[in-house]
């Protein structure tokens, strides 16, 4: 384990390669041309030293890795290349913009009872997930427009029922 140039890298760790690889590219950190070279080349790695090739100079990469050494905390030498690459937080999708989306959906399976419900949640979801920054926003317009659109169409139906019972 002295060496970590020359252990075996995964699919996984490939995989986490490409990831970085792809972000560089968004942010035009590489051209398309780079982009492709890099990519294939960290996909047919077969070692942490290729792939950290195609990576080190990258600021979504792992740090600059040091020599393996004793971490007291956790008592476990520590010789991942990749145990230094940060983890991105993960935000949690609002459950209001999940229900708003789903009653939404099954509005017509209700004759329309739940679009009221759809839209009610909705509102409720998009004002939380401003506040909170959570996900969901979209789920939320989503049931809100099914929401909606359910309540003018029942109201087009009935009237044009209406209408046609006084002909």
């Amino acid at each position: 384990m002295n060496n970590w140039h020359t252990m075996r890298a995964s699919d996984a760790d490939r995989e986490r390669a490409a990831d970085i690889l792809k972000a560089a590219f968004a942010e035009g950190r590489l051209n398309p041309t780079e982009h492709r070279t890099r990519l294939d080349a960290a996909m047919r790695s077969q070692t942490y030293g290729e792939i950290q090739r195609q990576v080190a100079d990258l600021p979504a990469g792992p740090t600059p890795f040091t020599p393996p050494s004793f971490d007291a905390a956790n008592r476990a030498l520590q010789a991942n290349p990749w145990g230094m690459a940060a983890i991105a937080p993960v935000r949690r999708t609002e459950p209001l913009a999940k229900a708003s989306l789903i009653m939404g959906a099954v509005t017509p399976l209700t004759c329309g009872l739940s679009a009221i419900p759809a839209i009610v949640t909705g509102h409720m979801a998009l004002a939380r997930v401003g506040n909170s920054g959570d996900e969901g926003r979209g789920m939320a317009i989503g049931g809100l427009v099914l929401g909606y659109l359910n309540i003018v169409g029942g109201t087009l139906f009935m009237l044009l029922a209406i209408i046609s019972g006084f002909n």
